[in-house]
């Protein structure tokens, strides 16, 4: 027998690996179809400044120095160390966004691999092309960022509370896999928080009432399945919360030391980091943490006329998802939650549960959240709701289509029309997203500037070997990222080439991106400069004089 199934194995054809079902094979053609459209947006889109900074800063260091150093919020550290390993391979635009790539890639999938497990099989595809071509999900998809792993962390997270609160059995590895997210989630994006409580909260819920409804008062309690499931979810909470912090306060730690030992009125001034972390390291968190916290990536919002405000930003937030039909995603929710609530009413014991409730708690948590903390955070923070509008239109969808079809009698003379009030749906998500994606505000340059001042460092063509200047800051990161070249000289003299934004061209010029420019209209040698350099090249930002 076993000689049988050695020679049966050995029989395998390459054709036998690939998918076979219809529906199969139309998601892999569209994975590949993403893979290559993520290549050319990598690709064609320029750094934008928080890109550039990122890493300047951080990436280009190496990953011990950017788990070790937070002077600003946008470092997002979980990326920027991981972004950082890849960046060893010597390829800049790997470095800074391979990790993105990647996760752009793999989330559709993920998309359509969670749906599949509560939607029909082409209604979970129907998800997939719908978050594909969210808006806001497609603007962070390939940026070097954190918000297209936060993302992922998510969604991975989501499925693995839907596998582990549907499972019969204890599996160590989804446990592992859960903590992984929720750490790497965390680390990345402090702000992960906003699905890391709504989603865990879900689970707990969803464990918690089905214990209670299950367990029959013989025994320990956590004999049930249901709080066994329950108490390692909980282990595995707490396990990530100490790891979360660990990471945290090597970064406290880190802060703090370099501020009292540069600060000439510390007691500690000119000791080593070493020496002074080891001797006073509950002084050093404290001032690492004050730190962090005097600097929040998201700022407070009075609460005078706070409601008026939040209902404009949570409409401009559901712009973000499809543009033009904010007011079409927010009807969409509302019957999304309805449906939802009712059937966690009627079929709570069934496993599609967890699920709803999933996507109920994440729904109404975030804005609760920023509610009671009145805030009112950037869009992008929110990107992994991309995620949430996709399982809604599909989730309604399909209900739509149940609804219809239970009405249509199941005989042959009607066996077309309820085909064709199954496959309609699908095909409008279909043409919706291709509708969004082709749309040529999803493909504009991330920041023009920044276009603009790489494609002249491109005509100019910098190298090591000649005397150049960074003049501003993008001009210094791109040289960075672009060549290799740590530039940190901002003296014009006998350098070989100059380039100048025309904005400082400009007497008392102090308007936008004034405030990335070292030297200004007032600064630079004018009279230097006209009589020994010519215009060489010249585009809607920049001047390049060349020797």
């Amino acid at each position: 027998m076993h000689q049988e199934s050695k020679e049966a194995e050995e029989d395998l054809t390459l054709y036998d690996y690939l998918p076979q079902e219809p529906i199969d094979m139309v998601v892999v053609l569209t994975v590949i179809a993403m893979f290559f459209y993520y290549i050319w947006r990598a690709t064609y889109l320029t750094p934008w400044y928080d890109e550039l900074y990122t890493y300047y800063y951080f990436i280009s260091r190496g990953p011990a120095y950017a788990a070790i150093h937070w002077p600003l919020p946008n470092n997002h550290v979980g990326y920027s160390v991981l972004a950082s390993l890849l960046d060893l391979f010597g390829n800049s635009y790997m470095g800074l966004r391979g990790i993105s790539f990647f996760c752009a890639v793999l989330n559709p999938y993920l998309v359509y691999r969670i749906c599949r497990r509560f939607l029909q099989d082409w209604y979970a595809y129907g998800a997939m092309v719908l978050y594909f071509s969210n808006m806001l999900v497609n603007e962070m998809s390939v940026q070097g960022r954190g918000y297209t792993l936060a993302c992922t962390c998510f969604l991975i997270t989501v499925r693995q509370l839907t596998i582990i609160c549907r499972s019969g059995e204890f599996k160590l590895f989804d446990y592992i896999v859960f903590a992984i997210a929720l750490i790497l989630g965390l680390y990345t994006l402090p702000s992960s928080i906003y699905w890391v409580i709504p989603t865990c909260m879900a689970a707990a819920v969803f464990l918690l009432v089905n214990g209670y409804r299950t367990y029959d008062y013989r025994g320990s309690i956590w004999n049930s399945r249901y709080f066994k499931r329950l108490k390692n979810c909980i282990v595995t909470g707490a396990i990530s919360a100490v790891i979360i912090f660990l990471l945290y306060l090597v970064i406290w730690l880190s802060i703090g030391s370099n501020f009292l030992i540069k600060d000439e009125n510390s007691v500690y001034f000119g000791m080593s980091h070493v020496k002074l972390i080891l001797s006073h390291p509950f002084v050093c968190a404290e001032k690492g943490l004050g730190y962090m916290l005097s600097r929040p990536y998201i700022q407070n919002v009075g609460r005078s006329d706070y409601f008026r405000n939040f209902l404009n930003w949570f409409n401009s937030l559901s712009g973000c998802m499809y543009p033009d039909f904010n007011v079409f995603t927010i009807v969409m929710s509302i019957f999304a939650c309805i449906i939802l609530f009712f059937e966690c009413i009627r079929h709570f014991e069934n496993s599609r549960t967890i699920f709803n409730l999933i996507m109920i708690f994440n729904l109404i948590g975030y804005p609760i959240m920023i509610i009671i903390q009145s805030k009112l955070p950037y869009y992008h923070v929110f990107s992994y709701t991309g995620a949430l509008t996709a399982f809604i239109f599909a989730f309604v969808l399909e209900h739509i289509s149940v609804m219809l079809r239970f009405f249509i009698r199941k005989n042959d003379n009607f066996a077309k029309i309820r085909r064709l009030i199954y496959v309609t749906p699908v095909l409008l998500m279909v043409i919706f997203s291709l509708m969004m994606i082709t749309r040529p505000d999803y493909h504009n340059q991330l920041g023009n500037r920044e276009t603009n001042c790489y494609n002249a460092l491109y005509i100019a063509h910098p190298e090591n070997a000649k005397k150049i200047c960074a003049i501003d800051c993008d001009q210094q990161y791109l040289l960075k990222f672009g060549w290799d070249i740590e530039c940190e000289n901002t003296d014009i003299y006998d350098c070989d080439y100059i380039l100048i934004d025309k904005n400082m061209m400009v007497e008392g010029y102090t308007g936008p991106d004034f405030w990335k420019c070292y030297l200004n209209y007032e600064t630079i040698p004018w009279d230097y400069v006209n009589s020994n350099y010519y215009i060489f090249y010249e585009n809607e930002d920049f001047l390049l004089y060349k020797k």
